[in-house]
């Protein structure tokens, strides 16, 4: 087995604050973000890398509006926005992956996981486990009937296919580490880092532990500069208009 190629699945969009990107922002002002879903293309068939946000994000931009008109979070999500949606461009089916790789439970990463009931999905247990003991997790991104397989640290989950331990944004969050056919080495940060600012700057954004978020942004790029890897950023709008995104292949 190993890794074609990678595409990059837009799922909608999401407006949030300056200050969720830089903490040193003040609140009020929003920036608008890409959602993204990864396919990766093996000799053996589809894997797939988070699923976006929640059905009812669609066509719901109020959802998190507060009683005084003001939101920190908003949604842009249509009907097509969905994972299914987007898997079937691709033509592939739920049914039709090899496992799905769960980065981390926030809304925007894990809200379509509900609709691969029958495949493995795999997360760090560290994740597993703060979402199911804690809060802050949406009910539908912890659904205690999926087919979880919980993993500790780093793990070459499949040839060409290395997950990386990087809590800190969340407390089992874990970014995805790629040697491609067709490009070569990608390091996919998630949310380890929202963008080049916070990777190379560090500048600090919204996080579980501010500590962490440290040592795995160190720990990414040293794994960068040891294998010369293409680095794309969880939601980095400025390279969102350098790549090419799905139908294109990476």
């Amino acid at each position: 087995m190993s890794v074609k190629s990678l595409s990059l699945l837009k799922l909608g969009r999401c407006f949030v604050d300056n200050s969720m990107l830089d903490s040193r922002q003040p609140v009020g002002q929003l920036t608008d973000l890409p959602i993204w879903s990864y396919l990766i293309e093996t000799t053996d068939g589809p894997i797939l890398v988070d699923t976006g946000m929640p059905d009812f994000c669609v066509d719901n931009a109020d959802l998190f509006r507060e009683p005084d008109g003001s939101a920190q979070i908003v949604p842009v999500m249509k009907s097509e926005d969905r994972i299914v949606e987007g898997l079937a461009r691709a033509g592939y089916a739920p049914e039709d992956l090899l496992f799905l790789i769960s980065t981390h439970w926030h809304f925007d990463h894990a809200g379509g996981n509900v609709h691969f009931p029958n495949t493995e999905i795999v997360v760090q247990r560290a994740e597993y486990n703060a979402a199911m003991q804690g809060e802050g997790y949406p009910d539908v991104c912890k659904d205690p009937n999926l087919r979880y397989r919980l993993i500790d640290g780093d793990l070459e989950v499949a040839p060409g296919v290395q997950l990386l331990f990087t809590p800190g944004h969340s407390l089992g969050h874990q970014s995805v580490f790629l040697q491609t056919e067709k490009s070569g080495p990608i390091l996919l940060t998630i949310d380890a880092a929202y963008h080049r600012a916070n990777y190379e700057d560090g500048v600090p954004f919204a996080c579980a532990d501010p500590e962490l978020v440290t040592q795995s942004i160190t720990k990414l790029q040293h794994v960068a500069k040891e294998t010369g890897a293409f680095v794309f950023f969880g939601h980095d709008t400025e390279q969102e208009k350098q790549v090419n995104a799905f139908p294109n292949k990476m």
